[in-house]
């Protein structure tokens, strides 16, 4: 009995280890075939992790997961960009979120299983309670801060909170 005890012991820190040097993690660790991994969740109003910081030229593989636990569950999607931009509702005073006057893709070509697309303007990933989507691409020359967020529900995703941003750091001179 003990023996067994000792047996699963190791086995389950090994495991435990492993699972923290090779698989993907939200902070894009691991490197593998020259991409670095990143993980966003798509929880309900919010993304985990909130921030992430990318380099110019960095290959970069993203999985995008709707991992929310509401009951019924929402659907959720998912860009980037800068310069929030807005659509009239009807009243005098109000606007409402629906995307970005430009986006971060624009010019981008994204690598996917399904194969490869050079984005003319907007990218946006739409999952359902339990996808994901995984694509690859190699950050542009466009520093500077970037925001990732949901405009679902007529940009209501966005108003609760659900965004995120990028910090994009230049290329160094070397």
């Amino acid at each position: 009995m003990l023996i067994a005890l000792i047996i699963f012991a190791i086995l389950f820190v090994a495991g435990w280890y492993w699972t923290r040097t090779t698989q993907p993690t939200s902070q894009g660790k691991v490197l593998a075939d020259g991409y670095h991994h990143y993980i966003i969740d798509e929880h309900n109003f919010y993304y985990e992790p909130g921030h992430l910081t990318w380099h110019v030229g960095e290959k970069v593989e993203l999985t995008l997961m709707n991992v929310n636990h509401g009951q019924p569950g929402q659907n959720h999607q998912w860009n980037m960009g800068r310069d929030l931009r807005t659509s009239a509702t009807g009243f005098k005073q109000h606007r409402e979120p629906d995307g970005w006057k430009t986006g971060f893709f624009a010019g981008v070509t994204i690598h996917t299983k399904s194969g490869d697309e050079k984005i003319q303007k907007d990218f946006s990933v739409s999952l359902t309670p339990g996808q994901h989507f995984t694509f690859r691409f190699t950050v542009p020359d466009k520093p500077g801060k970037w925001t990732y967020g949901c405009f679902l529900q007529n940009g209501q995703h966005f108003l609760d909170g659900m965004q995120g941003t990028v910090d994009v750091v230049a290329a160094t001179a070397g």
